[in-house]
This record gives structure tokens, C-alpha cells and sequence, in this order.
């Protein structure tokens, strides 16, 4: 059994290049056919009509809450700035998390959550090593808020589950239950363990002080709530806050699961599910594409065209670099 399963990574291993071509071209495939049968039975002009019947100011509102979401996910990259003690200037590192997260948020963690991330901490200076960390950090910290929100939000029974899911409420409370107590267990450990560093799949990981694992929790939970916020206020209030935001971590992890990129009609599924008895499906599917352009599309555009202003800074920071190490030479400071 140990022999064959040698051979087997060692044969993944060599075909891993071709396979990581070929992945994304499949998952593409997949979701294509699955939103061309989806969309067969979706009356579009009604969900188009529902969409421009969005009042102007829910989506003015909407697209502060956006701001603010990602302002929010980027402090965690802050506090991964702390926590490794990378020198980078602040500006550059809330810009270069809020370009991953929109990259994330579209087309996935390996291109954005984690490429681009590294791409542009590399190409401005720092190693591969603190600019993993610091992706880790902010992916850890993401999902420790996760657990916070999700798990009250759930314990709560602020989710109906729709009839024919699996998962019932009683279930769904226990998830909730479990998702609280790890949040709690993380900022206990923070504040009282004794062995505070370990290694884990090769990196070395430490434990961040109290102070800091709060600020994790607080930011990530922010985070989340504010991408809730967005969803009720396109939603016009017609369904409750909590019921909303239950339906995007519900979708979130779902995405996770199914690995297609941004939950691309997973969200949109979930929603029409969920608040069906609530209100037409053309309302409910309306709201949910608006809020992806809102939340993903439209600061995807903004990160794509900000993308080689990094790398043009990265160049000029590059070509000033033995300028200035001349001048320190010719002018030593006094």
C-alpha cells in the first residue's frame, strides 16, 4: 500500500504541470454547462427588470458597503504586516490585498488569493517566504471571523433551511455550535498557551498575542458582515439582515467545496432557494447577480487595471534602487 502510494505521488507530481494547464479549461467547462441548463428555465427579462428596478441610492449605499468590506479585508493584510515585520509602506500593502481579494473573489484563491498576492509582495521587495506568510495569515484570519459570524449567525436559527437540503436546522445549530467553539478555542490559545511556535506543512507557524488574534477576529468578522450588508441593502430590506448574511456564508462555503471560481451560480442558486418563499425568484436572482457585479465583477475591472500600475512601480522602484545606493556611496549620511 506505502509502495503504491509512492508511485502515485510521484506520478501526480510529474504530471502536475500539464494537469494545472488543463484544471481550470474543466472547471470552466463545467460551470458553463451547468448555468446553460440552469438558465434554460430562468425567465431573464423578468431578472433584468428586476435588477434595473434597484433604486439608484441601495446601490450608492451598496457600493460603500462595498469599500468598506474590502477596507476591512485589508487590515488583515496590516495586521500580517505586524505580525511577520515586512517593511512594505501601508498604502502598498491595503493595495495589494484589496487587488488580490477582487482577483480572489473572481477568478480564485490560486490566481488571486494567492498568485497575485505573491506576485506583487515579490515584485516589491519582499521574499517569497514573509509574503507566504502574510497570505497565510490573512487566509487564516479570514476564516477564524468566519467562524465567529457564521457561528452565531447559525446557533441563532436565523438561516431557514429549505425543504429537501439535507442539513436541517438542528444540524445547521451544531455546525454553528462547533464553528463558535473553534473561535473561541483560537483566541484562548492566543492569550494562555505556553508553546506559542510549531511547524506546519513545512512553514513555521506562530501563535499571535492576544491584542492581535482580537483585531484577526474583529477585522475578518467585519469583513463578512459588511458583504451581508451589501446583499440586504440591494435586496431593498425584504428579507432580514442575519437571514441574508446566513445565505452568503452558507454560499462562501459552499464555493470552497465545489472549487468553482467566485461561487459562480452556487451563491445565485443558494439565494433563489433560500428566499423563495419570500418573494419572486426573478427578485431573488436579480439581487443576487447585482450583487456580484457589485462585490466581485466591479472590483474585479478596478484590480485588473490596477494590476500593472504595481508592476510599473515595481519597475521604477527597481531602476531607483542603485541610484539611490550610488548617492548613499557619493553622500554618506553624516
Amino acid at each position: 500500500m506505502r509502495v503504491y502510494r509512492t508511485t502515485f505521488m510521484r506520478s501526480l507530481r510529474h504530471r502536475w504541470p500539464r494537469i494545472k494547464k488543463v484544471l481550470p479549461w474543466v472547471v470552466l467547462a463545467v460551470v458553463a454547462v451547468l448555468l446553460f441548463y440552469f438558465g434554460r428555465s430562468v425567465d431573464w427579462p423578468k431578472v433584468w427588470q428586476a435588477m434595473r428596478s434597484i433604486p439608484g441610492e441601495s446601490i450608492l449605499m451598496a457600493s460603500g458597503l462595498v469599500v468598506l468590506g474590502y477596507l476591512s479585508y485589508a487590515a488583515l493584510d496590516l495586521l500580517g504586516r505586524r505580525y511577520t515585520g515586512h517593511k512594505l509602506a501601508w498604502p502598498l500593502v491595503m493595495g495589494i490585498a484589496m487587488v488580490s481579494y477582487a482577483l480572489n473573489l473572481s477568478l480564485g484563491v490560486l490566481v488571486g488569493g494567492l498568485g497575485a498576492r505573491l506576485r506583487m509582495y515579490a515584485r516589491l521587495g519582499c521574499r517569497k517566504s514573509v509574503a507566504t506568510r502574510v497570505a497565510v495569515f490573512s487566509a487564516a484570519s479570514n476564516w477564524i471571523g468566519y467562524a465567529w459570524v457564521a457561528g452565531v449567525v447559525f446557533v441563532s436559527g436565523a438561516l431557514t433551511v429549505p425543504k429537501g437540503w439535507d442539513v436541517g436546522s438542528g444540524v445547521l445549530r451544531l455546525i454553528g455550535a462547533g464553528l463558535l467553539a473553534a473561535g473561541i478555542a483560537y483566541v484562548w490559545l492566543c492569550a494562555r498557551a505556553s508553546r506559542r511556535s510549531a511547524t506546519f506543512m513545512g512553514q513555521r507557524v506562530t501563535l499571535p498575542r492576544l491584542r492581535m488574534a482580537v483585531m484577526q477576529c474583529v477585522f475578518a468578522g467585519l469583513s463578512w458582515m459588511f458583504m451581508g450588508a451589501v446583499a440586504y441593502v440591494l435586496l431593498q430590506g425584504k428579507a432580514p439582515y442575519p437571514l441574508v448574511l446566513g445565505i452568503l456564508l452558507c454560499a462562501s462555503f459552499a464555493a470552497v467545496l465545489t472549487r468553482v471560481p467566485g461561487g459562480l451560480g452556487t451563491t445565485e442558486a443558494i439565494f433563489v432557494a433560500v428566499l423563495a418563499p419570500r418573494m419572486p425568484y426573478s427578485e431573488a436572482l436579480g439581487a443576487a447577480l447585482a450583487y456580484r457585479a457589485c462585490y466581485a465583477l466591479a472590483p474585479m475591472c478596478l484590480a485588473l487595471a490596477a494590476f500593472p500600475l504595481f508592476e510599473a512601480l515595481a519597475a521604477w522602484r527597481k531602476r531607483r534602487a542603485p541610484a539611490d545606493q550610488e548617492h548613499n556611496l557619493l553622500h554618506p549620511p553624516s
